[in-house]
């Protein structure tokens, strides 16, 4: 759903200039508009696909695909905009030729719908086209769930059909993290990334509006769709322009995010069983799995309050990752504060172990392997709470 291209403006200029001098520029009866659906990448930006508008008038040689989906990492301050849900995104226009190399290039398959319009409503289309790839115009506020270059390119045909589109199939039922999660499963540190920082919100079944955020979802539910003033379907043909061949991106089970916690679990484990039987506990350890919960907490709580994504708030994740911890890392660090804070592992073993029972139950879905990074923070306290009740004098 993005690309990292700059777009061809130059293009544009010959077709700009009729526009705004001398009357718009008129299509000509062969004249089609297509949805263009590009299937997922391999890389992290691309893995949910792509999808862009097709005007093609073989009669004037005109062939332009118009892509919402462009953005500039290089801009400046990119990565703190796009964590503030800042992002500007923008209207680009490229050579179809050109387009579909790319996707060739890239082994991505692309298919196109060709849509069933009026002749006013192609020119309508085209018009708005036009004058939203205009330099003063061509800029909008990118949402990754509810306005990016799949909704855009749906918002744009169903605004300029006169009377509407209406939609006869139904929605898949699924929830935002399920539709982004059949996406993301190859990549399993992408899966595991987003489930810290997408909160609750994304556990609500989507609309059929909603998953259209998705190209192929608008694929989908364009291939079904219908016009509101004579029944007729929206798409009059359909074709593949490039079957791409198969990937089979497989994800490592050694590297995945359960493996990766599931060592560092038996590690952290062995390492204060081994302390704990030689009655010290030693701070260095402790310390470490704080701060480090206590830092993951101040950064998804950053997110929660001040980011502009949506579903980011609320997010239960902040009943595990505990800001509260980072402030308290430090404190045990000092000698002679250890007994007055001693208890603070007491509470801290109960507030976990009540998360891992009861987290099933919260309204929103924690990857899995969420339960068991708890479990790596709760083995200190919990040996430290077996040394407080037998009033062991350890600090």
């Amino acid at each position: 759903m993005m690309q990292n291209r700059k777009p061809t403006f130059l293009l544009l200029a010959f077709f700009m200039f009729w526009f705004t001098g001398a009357g718009a520029f008129q299509l000509t009866g062969s004249a089609e508009i297509s949805i263009l659906t590009c299937s997922p990448g391999d890389e992290a930006y691309s893995v949910y696909g792509h999808s862009a508008i097709r005007v093609h008038d073989p009669a004037l040689q005109y062939d332009l695909v118009f892509n919402y989906g462009i953005f500039d990492f290089s801009s400046s301050n990119f990565v703190w905009r796009f964590a503030k849900g800042q992002t500007d995104y923008l209207l680009g226009a490229t050579k179809f030729r050109s387009f579909l190399a790319e996707y060739i290039n890239d082994e991505r398959s692309v298919f196109e719908q060709q849509l069933n319009l009026t002749q006013a409503e192609k020119q309508k289309i085209f018009d708005f086209l036009l004058w939203n790839a205009a330099p003063e115009n061509r800029v909008y506020r990118y949402n990754f769930f509810f306005d990016n270059c799949a909704s855009r390119v749906r918002d744009v045909i169903a605004q300029n059909v006169e009377g509407g589109i209406e939609y006869t199939d139904e929605a898949s039922g699924k929830t935002l993290r399920d539709l982004i999660h059949d996406y993301q499963q190859p990549l399993q540190w992408l899966n595991f990334g987003n489930d810290f920082l997408v909160g609750a919100e994304a556990d609500r079944k989507a609309t059929l509006q909603e998953e259209m955020f998705l190209p192929d979802y608008v694929m989908k539910h364009f291939a079904s769709a219908q016009r509101v003033d004579n029944g007729q379907p929206i798409v009059a043909a359909s074709q593949v322009l490039y079957q791409a061949p198969k990937h089979n991106l497989k994800a490592s089970v050694l590297t995945s995010p359960f493996s990766v916690f599931l060592l560092l679990f038996l590690v952290v484990l062995l390492l204060s069983l081994r302390e704990f039987k030689r009655g010290k506990l030693k701070p260095a350890l402790d310390f470490t799995l704080f701060f480090v919960n206590g830092f993951a907490g101040i950064f998804v709580g950053w997110f929660v309050l001040f980011s502009e994504h949506p579903a980011m708030s609320p997010n239960y994740n902040l009943l595990w990752l505990f800001p509260l911890n980072f402030i308290f890392a430090f404190l045990w660090l000092k000698k002679k504060w250890r007994p007055a804070f001693k208890y603070y592992h007491l509470f801290i073993s109960v507030w976990w172990i009540l998360f891992i029972v009861a987290g099933s139950f919260l309204p929103q879905k924690f990857h899995p392997v969420f339960f068991l990074m708890t479990a790596i923070f709760l083995i200190r306290p919990v040996l430290h709470s077996i040394h407080i009740l037998k009033n062991k004098s350890v600090y």
